[in-house]
């Protein structure tokens, strides 16, 4: 009887054995989030209050016919980036964009017909008076006109080279054009005559919108605004743009419901209203998204849309007071828990996710920032550091609720930033941007980036100090420190640098590819992964570097080690590689994504993150 119970007791023992595997293998990587609309919206059209369109990159056609409470994709089977839309009624539409393309439909964009334009040009702007009489401009002062619908075009002579960003036809016969150095056209004879005005601006123009054949707007760069009140004489009209980049903000778009009542959209999230023709202007004080706005439609008064990069789309019901956003995609860059329950992510466009609840949701939080950020680290769980491009360095001291930048983007490395400090021949650093950051404890931090540029703090963030040494002139962009003393950087040309007194020295060598992170679990053990599918290990603390084998081409852009047997590594086209025994073999895994992934971490229970394009958020 005891020998029966040994034998059971065994095979339960084996039985368990050969179901663990089964159990690890059946453990997979499941999508968090992701960006319904992965496109850049470029222009917004409705041609009465049910029936709009949004048009943008990878020929991406939305449309709505219920005033916007759903938007679908309409199929199109090419790929080009389409700039402008318009409809002259629900049914019948046209659209322009790269490559001389030029789409035409007549059933509500069911269908799209491609038709021959005559131009390999990229088309800019598109206008319609009614369903014969069109026009479009490009590139290389490119007007070109059509007089059946769209079926055959001719190109119109006009006496400059500069590109037509903008056409508006408010008759058959009558017709503004705009475009480059402040280019200002108008025609009376539909376009066989175009005459010269006076812009008043040097600036490029971007968009143009008449109201009716006296009224219209002009703007562009350097937050370029001109107006004419009769068709034909322009002032300039103040647009109190922020400079989030120190210089004035573009603005891409401008369009009026009435002649008092007008918005206009702009570069970093700007919204500009105006309740009085644009004699005054001002930017709406919180933006809700960072990312560039393209385009804009006021459907009244008080309701309008904007579209723009990063799959924005935005609504108002109150005249631009408050907006919804009902699309915005966070293209994603870096990750970082603080515990298992509080992470968070941030990207471009000075994109922050929080999550307090394990990553079961994500919510949004205001960077104050417009920047493209690339690493975040926490000292504690309420006091946090961000770093990005344009030498942004954001801090919070409430976990994310309010954040506050401790840069000046207009610094140009004269050192006006109290608490980040360049010294000696490199100070010229402090202007540039930074690509990683990594915290070897709670007190001692690292941001890497442009041009070999090391900030370290050793006080929790309280102060910033420059290490120089860890390259030249090469851009760095992971970085990994185990602890105050020992860690790694790694960029462009192979360039992988160590150091072992925290900074103060480092021994870099060249060796490889590009290589975009690091990650080491000990001095002796670390690995690196880069373009082209990299991967190599060292064992010896550095002294050799031992290529392995990776069963892909694709870029990856993050490593990660449990411990010297298991690694993960992720990168673009949702890659994602596994080894069990140090990297000797990798295998591919099952991804439940397509788009970048770009960072990859694990939080203090085990939990794998990964991060990427399109709010992409995966876990394992």
């Amino acid at each position: 009887m005891k020998q029966r119970k040994r034998i059971l007791s065994i095979f339960g023992v084996l039985l368990l054995l050969s179901v663990a595997p089964f159990a690890l293998a059946q453990k997979a990587w499941v999508t968090v989030s992701e960006s319904k609309w992965q496109a850049s919206f470029s222009d917004v059209f409705f041609v009465d209050a049910q029936h709009g369109w949004i048009v943008g990159s990878s020929a991406t056609i939305l449309h709505t016919n219920d005033g916007g409470t759903t938007w679908n994709q309409q199929p199109l089977p090419l790929d080009a980036e389409l700039k402008k839309v318009r409809f002259i009624d629900p049914q019948v539409g046209w659209i322009v964009g790269e490559n001389g393309t030029v789409l035409k439909t007549t059933d509500g964009g069911q269908t799209w017909m491609k038709k021959n334009s005559g131009t390999g040009t990229a088309l800019l702007a598109v206008s319609f008076a009614d369903e014969k009489h069109g026009w479009a401009s490009g590139d290389g002062g490119l007007i070109i006109s059509t007089m059946n619908g769209g079926t055959t075009w001719t190109k119109q002579a006009i006496d400059t080279n500069n590109t037509i960003e903008g056409i508006h036809f408010v008759s058959p016969a009558i017709g503004w054009a705009a475009g480059g150095g402040g280019t200002l056209l108008h025609t009376s004879d539909g376009g066989q005559n175009w005459q010269f005005q006076t812009s008043a601006t040097v600036n490029t123009l971007d968009a143009l919108f008449m109201l009716n054949d006296k009224a219209g707007w002009a703007v562009g760069a350097g937050g370029a605004v001109v107006a004419t009140a009769d068709g034909g004489n322009w002032v300039i009209q103040e647009s109190k743009v922020p400079n989030s980049n120190g210089m004035p903000e573009p603005i891409w778009d401008v369009h009026f419901a009435s002649e008092n009542i007008g918005i206009a959209a702009a570069e970093f999230g700007v919204i500009l209203r105006t309740k009085d023709g644009g004699t005054t202007w001002a930017p709406l004080e919180t933006r809700p998204v960072a990312a560039r706005l393209q385009g804009v439609h006021m459907l009244s008064p008080t309701e309008a849309w904007i579209v723009g990069d990063k799959a924005t789309i935005l609504h108002t019901t109150d005249g631009g007071e408050t907006w919804d956003i009902i699309s915005s995609a966070s293209e994603l860059r870096a990750v970082y828990f603080h515990d298992d329950m509080l992470g968070w992510a941030v990207g471009e466009a000075g994109s922050v996710l929080h999550t307090n609840d394990g990553g079961e949701t994500w919510k949004p939080q205001n960077s104050g920032n417009v920047f493209d950020l690339f690493g975040v680290g926490f000292v504690d769980e309420n006091r946090g550091y961000i770093v990005g491009t344009n030498a942004a360095l954001a801090e919070t001291k409430d976990g994310g609720k309010t954040w506050g930048d401790l840069s000046d983007p207009g610094d140009e490395g004269h050192g006006t930033a109290e608490r980040i400090k360049f010294e000696g021949d490199m100070n010229w650093l402090s202007a540039m941007g930074s690509y990683a950051m990594s915290f070897g404890s709670p007190t001692h931090a690292w941001a890497v980036g442009e041009m070999s540029r090391v900030m370290h703090t050793t006080d929790g963030g309280e102060t910033w100090r420059n290490q120089d040494g860890a390259a030249m002139f090469v851009n760095l962009y992971g970085a990994h420190f185990i602890n105050e003393n020992v860690g790694w950087v790694v960029g462009d040309a192979g360039t992988i640098s160590k150091t072992i007194d925290g900074g103060l020295t480092w021994t870099p060598i060249s060796q490889g590819p590009t290589w975009n992170d690091v990650h080491a679990i000990d001095e002796q053990n670390a690995w690196v992964a880069g373009e082209q599918g990299a991967i190599m290990v060292t064992t010896d603390g550095g002294t050799t570097w031992i290529d392995q084998t990776v069963p892909t081409d694709e870029n990856l852009k993050a490593i990660l080690f449990r411990d010297a047997k298991e690694g993960w590594a992720v990168g673009d086209n949702g890659i994602i590689l596994y080894t069990n025994d140090g990297g000797v073999t990798w295998l591919l895994q099952e991804s439940p994504t397509r788009n970048n992934l770009r960072d990859l971490v694990q939080t203090p229970s085990g939990h794998l993150w990964a991060i990427g394009d399109a709010t992409t958020i995966i876990r394992y």
